[in-house]
């Protein structure tokens, strides 16, 4: 199973109804997106599509670095770069969550903490 169906498969746990946009066509080789409504920060109450990713392919050893966020209106954090797909325009943070996955139990490497610990104090600083 490829790095991006694994975090699929475990967001699919969540409700979210995840897929996985990937080939030639997106930049970044491919991202697992699915809806969300941040729980904390200034964006509150929306709804927006997320796109999670990275370049590796060895997850969940090595964490998803780039979090796209489409038609977001600003950002108080630098994005990345930014990309057209999907009739969408995603803005791209590269937001390696390094400082703590890096000392996880692998046990605990997994989407439930990446949402948990790292998506939620993300949309915190957006």
């Amino acid at each position: 199973m490829s790095a991006l169906e694994q975090i699929r498969t475990e967001l699919d746990e969540f409700g979210l109804k995840p897929r996985v946009i990937s080939g030639p066509e997106f930049p970044l080789g491919g991202i697992v997106a699915f809806s969300y409504e941040p729980e904390v920060g200034r964006f509150i109450g929306q709804t927006f599509q997320v796109g999670i990713g990275f370049q590796e392919n060895a997850y969940p050893e090595y964490p998803p670095h780039f979090l796209l966020v489409a038609n977001l209106s600003d950002a108080t954090i630098p994005v990345h770069a930014r990309l057209q797909f999907d009739g969408c325009d995603w803005s791209v943070f590269s937001v390696p969550p390094s400082d703590f996955w890096d000392h996880l139990a692998s046990a605990e490497k997994n989407m439930k903490t990446y949402m948990r610990r790292h998506l939620v104090r993300i949309w915190s600083q957006i």
